[in-house]
């Protein structure tokens, strides 16, 4: 059914910041059809068509989440003070890790969707991290943004080093009847990961919504040949490739230990570094790193929630954007981030950036984060001549927003005070592809009552029932992966930036006062 849009305050996003103070969207189709200052002459020419009044409303191009695990949809909260390697073992356990069913799989993937769609994420770029290898996790969880009406760019998740050779050092301190067990945990080979893409991309890439990306789960966790593979398949099939690179302190002494080089120059052996690669993450870079990204025009994901909450440190965006690299923002997974919810990303990223520098022209600007979560992220996924503004042609994915919530008074800088006065309650209408998907704050292509009562119950029976065998798992290795970290981080690496913005000893070094640690 078309759609009119009328007499909202309209920031299309384009290239020249077109705003509207008082005008018309007009949706045919999937598309918009044309925007001005007044549509009636030409919606008179579509009889069925809906009218939404925006008087009231700021009207804006949908979110693009460019990073998110919905995989670990039910571990929101349960995890604090742990690093990334150390998180990932109770997250991702070694042993004891659950086999769920598809219901399972579609429930938690609908409750990251739900928060998504709610925050006014239009589409998500979503790296289901497929600890089965079997159809179901991607099945589930494409059926579920379906569902609610959401786009999905999903990974096929891939990686075909075992766990003692995607970590630093623990072939030398572990005991040799835990490196047997751990050698003995089946993962399968490449030719199944890709055949297994093959199978996910031909049954939901460019259906309902739906795209189907290449998901290396890092480079340390892949064989050269697996990412030769995934880069071969980025280039004829013209995809996407999403993928872990230098998160963590960790795995830059990965980089040195395993190849002998830093993380991106490995990629660039393998024929990864183009502009379809995304990185997420990406922290602990050097210059010459930052220099090649920028050179092929590579993205990356900017996370900050999880950032913080695994103290990773802090991407260096101003360097990153400086150098031409796409820096595109993410939630990242529900149990390191522990959200769904784009506004808090957008807060974080537009407040972290203005620490570490007295120099205030390097601060990173509430509008560009902006940009980060809409046409930057679009470009990571390689859609931003599909979405993530309001022009004519382009793909109808709006979203609404109450221009009288209280942060909105008075309106000085929209774009200002969504990252710092207002929170996603002010987004109160949605559509993705011209249809309707959340209106005044409801869902309205699912019973938002009977599904919630459903997660729920699995939710709280997935925490019972599954987390403790998780925690046990995780408890086998834990004190190989405490040794190991401290190995790791206490190693010098190399680095075009502070990633920890100041350590107890760089304070010390500076003139300050240096905390004991």
């Amino acid at each position: 059914m078309p759609l009119l849009i009328r007499q909202g305050l309209i920031r299309t996003n384009d290239a020249a910041g077109t705003v509207l103070e008082r005008g018309d969207v007009l949706v045919v189709g999937d598309r918009i059809a044309a925007i001005g200052a007044d549509l009636s002459a030409e919606a008179a020419q579509h009889p069925e068509l809906e009218i939404i009044e925006a008087g009231n409303r700021i009207v804006l191009p949908g979110f693009v989440d460019a990073h998110m695990h919905s995989n670990e949809g039910f571990e929101m909260g349960r995890y604090d003070n742990l690093p990334l390697e150390i998180w990932l073992s109770e997250v991702y356990p070694p042993f004891g890790a659950p086999t769920l069913t598809w219901r399972e799989h579609y429930l938690r993937a609908m409750l990251v969707g739900i928060v998504s769609v709610r925050s006014g994420v239009t589409a998500l770029q979503d790296d289901v991290i497929n600890m089965a290898f079997t159809p179901d996790a991607v099945d589930a969880t494409a059926t579920a943004y379906r569902d609610l009406g959401l786009k999905g760019w999903l990974t096929a998740s891939m990686w075909d080093e075992g766990f003692l050779q995607s970590l630093p050092f623990l072939s030398q301190i572990m005991p040799d009847d835990l490196k047997a067990r751990l050698a003995a945990l089946h993962t399968p080979g490449r030719a199944e990961q890709i055949q297994l893409f093959q199978e996910l991309h031909g049954k939901w890439h460019g259906k309902d919504g739906m795209r189907i990306i290449l998901g290396p789960c890092g480079p340390q966790r892949c064989s050269p040949e697996l990412l030769e593979e995934v880069a071969a398949l980025s280039q004829s099939m013209d995809l996407p490739i999403h993928c872990h690179v230098l998160e963590t302190k960790t795995q830059a002494v990965t980089g040195q230990e395993k190849y002998g080089k830093t993380l991106p120059a490995f990629l660039a052996d393998v024929g990864c570094m183009t502009h379809r690669l995304t990185m997420n993450h990406a922290i602990w870079l050097t210059n010459d790193d930052i220099a090649m990204m920028g050179d092929v025009g590579a993205s990356i994901t900017h996370n900050p929630l999880a950032n913080l909450k695994l103290g990773s440190g802090v991407a260096p965006v101003r360097k990153l954007k400086n150098a031409g690299v796409n820096v595109a923002l993410g939630c990242d997974g529900v149990a390191s981030a522990d959200s769904a919810d784009i506004f808090q990303a957008i807060k974080a990223a537009a407040g972290i950036h203005k620490i570490g520098t007295h120099d205030y022209r390097q601060w990173v600007s509430a509008h560009e984060v902006y940009e980060m979560a809409t046409t930057n992220a679009a470009r990571s996924g390689m859609m931003q001549d599909e979405v993530a503004s309001i022009e004519i042609g382009k793909k109808a994915d709006l979203i609404l927003l109450d221009r009288y919530d209280w942060g909105f008074l008075p309106l000085h800088d929209p774009i200002n005070q969504i990252a710092f006065s207002v929170n996603s309650d002010a987004v109160q209408t949605s559509i993705v592809d011209g249809r309707v998907v959340m209106r005044d704050r409801r869902l309205a292509l699912i019973d938002e009552d009977a599904i919630r009562a459903e997660i729920s119950e699995t939710a709280e029976r997935f925490r019972r029932d599954y987390c403790p065998a998780m925690s046990e798992g995780a408890a086998v290795v834990r004190p190989w992966l405490d040794q190991m970290h401290e190995m790791a981080t206490s190693r010098t690496v190399p680095a075009g930036h502070l990633p920890l913005r100041m350590s107890p000893s760089d304070a010390g070094d500076r003139g300050y006062p240096a905390a004991a640690e």
